[in-house]
């Protein structure tokens, strides 16, 4: 059932078919809803509402529900699907004369005439618990000089704007609120009035606070009105502190609703709050959670942003298939982003950055070349895990605009163009990815806090029927003990047949447990558990053939290394080798030489002749014998004179000894 009118939302939405979305949107809430009735065992009988027509619509502009107006209905409950009436005006009539005028005029053509007086809320029943709207025009009543916001200004008026978009909040909005803090405590549960007078000492509420800024001369500047408001969600938080630590299933919930809402409060304050902050240095600074107060500073709005910038950049996103013209909630949020620059009224300062095509000497300059289709094209194969690689993306465009025009914007007109574009636009994108921070933020908080309040129903709602099955038991067999069984599960890796049918690791269950998920759901949730266990052990394969790599490279390396160095040692011990050879060789010519000169060197010089102009060379000396008669004299050695030489012979000789 739900699938038909999915399928029709889905059908008629590209095609912008409003009408059809909105019916179908509102006939499977309708559906749920009675569903829900009969299994809680609701009477069958019951008059079902009928569809938004022209039929029912009254006088206001709101849907008539079961044949009644909204004037009579009675306040939701934090976790109900009630719709509760808008906050009723005290200036014009009240409700039960419009009530009364719209049913007269239906059953007669005669309208009631109006009352100049203003209208009086009175309570038969002080102690009984009053409708939200009856409260609100109550409050109200006591600052009857209030002006109308348009009449406001300066300060007044952002605080006027401030508490606007506060109250557009999904949690606190007043046409549907899932968290009420719109009006005192008391007045809608009576029950607990003296223990909550024993622990809030200054009670507040936002109907209370709005009335007193409108009254004027009451709040002297923003940051006492912003006090006030914190005051709101400080004292939810202080009050249901305790039935949270006992795990009280509606004090938790309000404890950290109370405790998110109080940061947003903070955070939007400091946003919206622009011409109140100061620049005070000595202040104290909020880094994160929830404070209690604050001080309207710059340094404050700068921690802040740093808060949200932690929270939002670092946030996974939950990836659908590429190419899918569906996306999911932060991808839409990236989506508005990118188109946040796309504008008409900007196309003169963004054409320069859509186009992926840069000039010739872009790359000498920049190193990560980047342009708005990339982005684009990224975000549509899903190649983004969070929000801050494609806000540093965007970033990097302009910062690389800002780099390679800077130089030549003082003689090129281009340059000049380009570069004054970049600044507009990177200015354009700050204050987009401000506002994304401030939702983006929100919405990552409640999400978390659904999650666990889900839980806990979950929980609560297996706990009661566990005791109810108890209780039926032990009525169905009076005096005996109930057995407590154990339930083991036994999980094994899923067989081959099982896994032929599916394309992903699908556990295998011995025995079915008890699942809350329906099929579909489960299957949708192990088929996303086993593409992020797929994703990571290629992250692991990768990594570790990076690391294999770089090793097998440095084996490469120092095997390479000692070849050089034994190639170094062989080349050092041949060369030594053969200086020895050389040197040996060396030693032994020498060796000739000197044998070889020594004969020359032992005849002595010539020595002139007196007889003779040529030089007479001495050989061998010859030996005299001594005479026989003279003992005394000895032997005389007689050189044997060599035969004069001709005179062309002695200039060679002398030519050739000089």
């Amino acid at each position: 059932m739900l699938l038909i009118f999915k399928n029709c939302e889905r059908y008629n939405g590209p095609k912008k078919n409003i009408h059809m979305v909105t019916l179908g949107k509102y006939t499977a809430k309708l559906f749920r809803k009675m569903f829900a009735e009969r299994l809680r065992g609701g009477s069958t009988t019951a008059k079902r509402p009928s569809l938004p027509t022209s039929a029912n619509r009254v006088s206001d502009g709101t849907f008539k529900m079961g044949g009644k107006s909204g004037g009579g209905k009675r306040p939701a409950s934090p976790f109900g699907d009630d719709r509760p009436t808008k906050r009723v005006s005290i200036k014009g009539p009240s409700s039960s004369m419009s009530s009364s005028s719209s049913t007269n005029q239906k059953k007669k053509n005669v309208v009631a005439p109006k009352s100049h007086s203003p209208s009086r809320i009175t309570i038969s029943d002080p102690n009984a618990p009053l409708p939200m709207h009856v409260a609100i025009a109550k409050i109200k009543e006591k600052y009857p000089g209030r002006r109308r916001d348009k009449d406001l200004n300066g300060w007044e008026a952002e605080c006027v704007k401030f508490l606007g978009q506060l109250m557009k909040h999904t949690w606190i909005n007043a046409e549907r609120p899932k968290y009420i803090f719109h009006v005192p405590v008391p007045l809608l549960f009576p029950a607990i009035k003296v223990d909550y007078a024993a622990k809030i000492k200054n009670p507040m509420d936002l109907t209370t606070a709005e009335a007193k800024l409108l009254q004027g001369g009451l709040y002297q500047n923003a940051e006492e009105f912003i006090a006030d408001i914190a005051l709101v969600f400080s004292n939810a938080i202080a009050f249901n502190k305790d039935g949270n630590d006992v795990g009280d299933q509606l004090s938790c919930a309000y404890y950290e609703a109370s405790t998110h809402l109080l940061k947003y409060v903070r955070w939007l304050s400091l946003d919206v709050l622009k011409t109140s902050l100061v620049d005070c240095l000595n202040s104290p600074v909020v880094e994160s959670g929830s404070a209690s107060s604050w001080k309207l500073t710059i340094r404050n709005r700068d921690m802040s942003r740093k808060e949200l910038e932690q929270i939002v950049f670092n946030e996974l996103m939950e990836k659908t298939d590429p190419g899918d013209s569906h996306y999911s909630e932060l991808e839409k949020e990236c989506e508005k982003l990118l188109k946040s620059l796309r504008h008409t009224s900007d196309n003169k300062h963004m054409h320069w950055f859509v186009p992926n095509q840069f000039p010739v000497d872009y790359t000498s300059y920049i190193s990560k070349p980047i342009s708005w289709e990339d982005c684009h094209n990224n975000l549509k194969e899903r190649r983004y895990n969070t929000i801050g690689e494609i806000i540093s993306d965007l970033r990097l465009i302009f910062t690389n605009a800002l780099k390679y025009n800077n130089t030549a914007r003082h003689v090129s007109p281009t340059s000049k163009s380009a570069y004054d574009g970049a600044v507009y636009m990177s200015r354009k994108l700050e204050a987009a990815i401000d506002k994304m921070l401030l939702i983006v933020g929100d919405k990552i908080g409640r999400e978390r806090i659904d999650t666990n309040t889900s839980h806990r129903e979950l929980i609560a709602k297996e706990e009661a029927e566990e005791k109810e099955r108890k209780a039926q038991w032990e009525k169905e067999h009076p005096g005996e003990s109930a057995e407590v069984k154990m339930k083991l599960t036994i999980r094994r890796s899923s067989s081959h047949h099982r896994r032929s049918l599916t394309d992903f690791e699908l556990p295998f269950y011995d025995e079915e447990d008890d699942q809350v998920e329906s099929d579909a759901d489960w299957l949708r949730h192990a088929k996303s558990l086993y593409e992020k266990q797929r994703e990571a052990r290629a992250n692991c394969q990768q990594i570790a053939l990076s690391i294999s790599i770089s090793v097998h490279r440095k084996h490469q390396e120092s095997a390479a290394a000692k070849a050089w160095c034994n190639e170094m040692a062989r080349k050092r011990q041949a060369e030594r080798i053969r200086l020895e050879k050389e040197k040996e060789e060396a030693d032994a010519k020498k060796k000739e030489e000197e044998q070889s000169k020594q004969p020359e060197l032992a005849k002595p010089m010539g020595v002139p002749s007196a007889d003779h102009d040529g030089w007479y060379d001495i050989e061998k000396p010859q030996v005299v014998p001594k005479a026989s008669g003279d003992s005394k004299m000895k032997e005389i050695k007689i050189s044997k004179l060599s035969v004069p030489k001709p005179r062309k012979l002695k200039r060679k000789l002398t030519s050739l000894v000089n």
